[in-house]
């Protein structure tokens, strides 16, 4: 034991009046996190007295974070016990001995637990250790299936302390610590006083210390927040209905009731990654909802994006009376508008900051999971709008779904984009040559959207499409073909028997 450590448990033996020197203020607010990726984050924890602010008011969110001081976070997040430090004494070192005591680290780190190595910048292999003991110290486990999962999920594991490896997965898997946006983990970058912050809020949450409370949450969708643990989401919602591959690789869990209180949740890592609603479950300290105009959604969350920027590359958005995409704390929001009524906000998806930046290219790797997915959506959308409108639910017809099928593959194939094909071949007689008799029948194709909820917006906000959507009809089936020319290629076709 060296001598740090020996001078570390004699203090405990002394009678002390003096607290600690780390910089803890318990002012109402911060002035400088107000529009920060982690306000959230800090918003939730502040209260817990799990990291506190500076005399001046501040949290300096971008500040660096020392390996005691995160040590301290933690053992304040855990109440583990503590004492109060003697006069002259390091102020770190009952953060120290309660932190060997627990086992959240050891005496042999850092090449010793002395002041000078603890008051050196913490890594993110060194963090994820100190969260998952802390973890592991009141009994939870991690299924061999999460910790597979994390392992392919970034590509340099490899290069992580063999002291921190299993520890470093471990994180990954939980959701506590993810990838930087080129899908590397990073074991010895630097972390900030805001990843602090985060990393303890959602080790709080996986403890079962608190929930995925969204009363500080920018954005919540039926009661969940992006940063949600999986086991939240079952709690709150329960099984759903389906699961889905996404564009981004993570899967979107699917909820609704015959279509009314539609939802999906992303799930990524077993954490929630991704929020969709097409119903009025939009809720937050955004105050953004369903039903709201553009501009009013604008004053909220600031001017739309003309542009993603992804590394060296700018990937254009589209901002118009029917869609716009915004950066708000830490997430990418896309609001669909519903121009046939008054320009009202119908729609909202929310993405992850990370996991849209993971995203290196507009549209996805075409396989038969992310095509089957597009062509669900699509169909339930098409219910969710219809129900909402007060008309019958559609019911789904295999047989027109190879119909439109063969038609998105055939327009990508044969490079055009119309309801007649270049045979002179149109809906009616793809249909009829199929062997599928109609009273009524119609169709709606689209092209070059990045995914399903883009194609439906431009059929809500199109006529015709439209028409088609509200007619008064009975069956639908849905194609997808992702290739050629304009890469996604979306039909629907619909019949009355």
């Amino acid at each position: 034991m060296n001598r740090f450590i020996k001078r570390l448990f004699v203090m405990i033996l002394l009678i002390a009046l003096t607290v600690t020197s780390i910089p803890t203020d318990f002012a109402a607010t911060f002035g400088d996190t107000s529009g920060h990726w982690a306000e959230s984050y800090i918003d939730t924890i502040k209260p817990l007295g799990v990291i506190t602010g500076y005399p001046d008011g501040t949290f300096k969110p971008d500040a660096s974070v020392k390996r005691i001081e995160f040590i301290a976070i933690i053992v304040n997040a855990l109440k583990l016990p503590l004492r109060a430090a003697s006069p002259n004494e390091y102020w770190g070192a009952p953060f120290a001995e309660s932190a060997l005591t627990s086992g959240l680290i050891k005496e042999t780190e850092y090449g010793g637990i002395t002041e000078n190595s603890l008051e050196k910048s913490i890594t993110r292999e060194e963090m994820s250790s100190i969260v998952v003991n802390a973890f592991y110290s009141r009994g939870k486990t991690i299924s061999e299936a999460q910790k597979a999962s994390a392992l392919n999920s970034l590509s340099d594991f490899d290069k992580v302390s063999s002291d921190y490896f299993e520890q470093a997965v471990a994180a990954v898997a939980l959701g506590i610590i993810s990838g930087y946006p080129d899908g590397t983990f990073g074991p010895t970058m630097t972390a900030t006083r805001a990843h602090a912050a985060v990393m303890s809020q959602k080790l709080l949450v996986e403890i079962g210390v608190i929930q995925g409370n969204t009363s500080s949450a920018t954005f919540s969708v039926g009661g969940i927040k992006i940063g949600d643990t999986y086991d939240t989401v079952i709690k709150l919602a329960g099984k759903p209905l389906r699961e889905d591959y996404s564009e981004y690789g993570f899967t979107w869990l699917v909820y609704h009731t015959n279509y009314k209180n539609y939802y999906q949740i992303g799930i990524q890592n077993n954490q929630v990654v991704a929020l969709y609603t097409a119903s009025n479950l939009l809720s937050g300290k955004s105050n953004v909802t369903i039903g709201q105009s553009k501009t009013e959604v604008t004053k909220l969350l600031g001017a739309p994006l003309s542009y993603i920027q992804k590394g060296t590359t700018q990937y254009q958005q589209y901002n118009t009376a029917e869609t716009a995409v915004y950066l708000k704390d830490n997430a990418y929001v896309t609001a669909y508008f519903d121009t046939a009524s008054s320009g009202k906000l119908f729609a909202v998806k929310i993405v992850d900051y990370s996991v849209e930046q993971s995203m290196k290219r507009q549209y996805s790797t075409a396989t038969d999971a992310l095509r089957i997915s597009y062509e669900k959506t699509i169909f339930d959308l098409a219910n969710v709008f219809r129900v909402a409108n007060g008309k019958s639910i559609l019911v789904w017809h295999e047989g027109l779904a190879n119909v439109a099928r063969k038609h998105s593959k055939d327009m990508a194939v044969r490079s055009f984009f119309d309801h007649i094909n270049p045979s002179g071949y149109s809906p009616f007689d793809r249909i009829l040559a199929d062997g599928i008799d109609y009273s009524v029948a119609a169709e709606n194709i689209a092209a070059g959207y990045t995914n399903a909820f883009a194609a439906h917006s431009g059929w809500v906000n199109s006529p015709g499409h439209r028409e088609n959507l509200l007619r008064q009809i009975n069956y639908l089936g849905v194609g997808v073909y992702i290739g050629g020319e304009y890469v996604n290629y979306f039909t629907q076709d619909f019949i009355t028997p």
